[in-house]
């Protein structure tokens, strides 16, 4: 049996470890800006699984938005800003693109390489993420869905 001080100094040491790895867990960063609001709808077909479809008249910058389907549920289809938040200068001019292939599920930027995930936008490497926004279904329209921001 440890005597009193060991126990609340082995507590007190487990306490500081639990709090430690909670604060230094830190969330993934989006540092592309927010862009003003828009919504537009896009046809996203249930046999058109694993692919991407990029508008260029929304996003910032007008970089364009990537909305890509995963599976065929409906709650499978994503949708991506195309700027790539790597750097100043990818931010400035950089587009994410969908790296068409058998079974992929990254896009990569055009300008530096960087990868990111079209499921989450996670950066491969790095603690960054595109920009995300919000897709649903549209109420009666097979396989349409409505791609908006929320600012």
């Amino acid at each position: 049996m440890l005597p009193i001080f060991l126990k609340s100094k082995t507590l007190h040491s487990c306490l500081a470890v639990a709090l430690l790895t909670v604060a230094c867990t830190k969330e993934y960063d989006c540092p592309v800006p927010d862009v003003g609001r828009f919504e537009f709808d896009v046809h996203m077909p249930a046999y058109e699984i694993m692919t991407a479809k990029l508008t260029s008249r929304y996003g910032y910058n007008r970089h364009g938005v990537i909305v890509f389907r995963y599976n065929n549920a409906p709650n499978e289809v994503f949708a991506f800003d195309a700027t790539c938040p790597d750097s100043e200068e990818c931010l400035a001019s950089g587009v994410v693109e969908y790296i068409n292939g058998s079974g992929s599920l990254h896009g990569a930027c055009k300008r530096c390489g960087s990868r990111y995930s079209m499921v989450d936008g996670k950066h491969a490497d790095k603690r960054i993420k595109l920009r995300a926004y919000p897709v649903q279904p549209l109420p009666n329209a097979t396989d349409w869905y409505r791609v908006y921001s929320l600012h």
